[in-house]
């Protein structure tokens, strides 16, 4: 069996140990507190970090601007004529469309009705 002499000074060197691993765990979580690190040495240092700031920005502001290239195809006279003749049927269609929906919905709508109509008497037989 230990004696217990030595049994309480592996206990306090263990307590030891664990203050120290606390101690340096302690220092680790400082140390690795970037945001807390940039405060400070933000008001430390403001007119450095207000300079920079505003020469990164007067030199963004002066580098030039992309251009973006847009290339345009030269269509022949003939595929111009056919889109025109496509729009133009397309403007047609519309009109006739607006001015001819309310009897072609009508029209539908009596279709779908009689439909029902025949469809439930076929059931019921």
């Amino acid at each position: 069996m230990v004696e217990p002499n030595l049994k309480s000074e592996l206990a306090a060197e263990l307590e030891r140990a664990r203050a120290r691993i606390a101690h340096n765990a302690g220092l680790l979580r400082h140390d690795l507190d970037v945001g807390t690190h940039l405060k400070q040495s933000f008001h430390q240092n403001k007119a450095a970090y207000i300079g920079g700031a505003t020469f990164l920005g007067l030199l963004l502001s002066k580098l030039p601007a992309r251009k973006k290239k847009i290339y345009v195809e030269r269509k022949s006279d003939k595929a111009v004529r056919q889109a025109e003749k496509a729009g133009l049927w397309l403007v047609i269609l519309q009109f006739l469309f607006k001015t001819f929906r309310p009897m072609l919905l009508s029209f539908a709508t009596r279709g779908v009705t009689e439909f029902v109509k025949t469809r439930g008497r076929h059931a019921e037989e």
